[in-house]
């Protein structure tokens, strides 16, 4: 049982005065201004619906849930809240804010994991915490190690608004240096959770330090050239979409090539040329034009150009090959 109060009794909704509601247990929360946002909405047309719970501690009241009412009601300028002070130890309180927000699934992972951490440090194992909270200890297991794996500054950053969970939740992969990095960039970029996955994506594909240099000063045209690509070879977020299409064309060639030498190495039969004679002649036409554009673009890299002048048949490699 929580110290209480004779002011408040326990289980009977009554009216507190905002300034009289503690916010302490409010940092396992990560506060989502759109969140506020539509609790103020709801607010404002239909009034409080139900009593915010909080807990009696050394003669104050501390919110167990309600957070984002309570936010909402500040921001409409209410002076009091219906509140139900309940009865709850500290490893109560934690317990309840897991299960209250169970059937809304209003609680995101890495606040489950913070809340989870909590239950930690009051002595509990994490079997304990699963019998607690009615879930698998592979769910306990999974939420605290979201917790420990995130750097503590992304933590926070996530804790007071500055990173979004799901951009924090695409960071785990990396090494704690690495989040920090690339963290920085996705939000000075303004990277979606879905963008930001690709990001960390093309990140680990390479080792690279002048594609990685590449990813960092330019996030956004990094993520335009990347497109998801079959095969085993990682796209090269430095180049195009015509860029990609020739080194898948190339990647062809090369292999076509190689097959080709292996073919003709021995000669085949005489009679057998002879039927493939009309072939033979067709690429051995159309070889020295795709040797020829080849030759361009060596020379451009050479001399430092950007791009295959115009009127290189680079067309003509495409066709030779069949790549698309």
């Amino acid at each position: 049982m929580s110290e209480s109060s004779m002011d408040w009794e326990p289980g009977v909704a009554q009216s507190v005065p905002l300034g009289q509601l503690g916010t302490t247990l409010g940092r396992v929360r990560c506060p989502q201004p759109a969140q506020v946002a539509r609790m103020r909405q709801s607010l404002s047309r239909h009034g409080q619906l139900t009593a915010v719970i909080a807990v009696a501690r050394a003669g104050t009241l501390e919110l167990v849930d309600g957070f984002k009412r309570r936010a909402a009601a500040a921001q409409l300028g209410w002076p009091t809240l219906a509140v139900s002070v309940r009865p709850l130890d500290r490893r109560g309180q934690w317990t309840a804010m897991l299960t209250l927000n169970r059937p809304s699934g209003s609680l995101s992972m890495l606040e489950e994991g913070l809340i989870v951490r909590e239950l930690c440090q009051s002595g509990l194992s994490q079997v304990d915490i699963a019998q607690l909270v009615g879930r698998h200890k592979s769910w306990v297991s999974r939420r605290l190690g979201l917790v420990e794996r995130l750097h503590p500054e992304l933590v926070a950053a996530v804790r007071t608004g500055l990173l979004a969970a799901g951009v924090a939740r695409r960071l785990l992969g990396l090494p704690p240096g690495n989040q920090l990095e690339l963290a920085a960039v996705a939000t000075q970029a303004g990277l979606t959770t879905g963008e930001t996955e690709l990001f960390v994506r093309l990140w680990q594909q390479t080792s690279e330090p002048a594609i990685r240099r590449f990813l960092l000063t330019e996030p956004r045209r990094a993520l335009q050239n990347a497109r998801p690509e079959t095969g085993s070879v990682p796209p090269d977020p430095r180049l195009t979409e015509r860029g990609r299409r020739l080194a898948r064309v190339l990647a062809v060639l090369r292999g076509v090539a190689l097959r080709l030498l292996d073919a003709l190495r021995p000669l085949p039969p005489r009679a057998e040329l002879a039927v493939l004679a009309e072939a033979l002649a067709e690429t051995a036409q159309t070889l020295p034009r795709a040797l020829a554009a080849l030759g361009s673009a060596q020379r451009c890299v050479g001399c430092g150009a950007s791009s295959a002048p115009s009127g290189t048949p680079i067309s003509a490699s495409s066709s030779a090959t069949g790549a698309p």
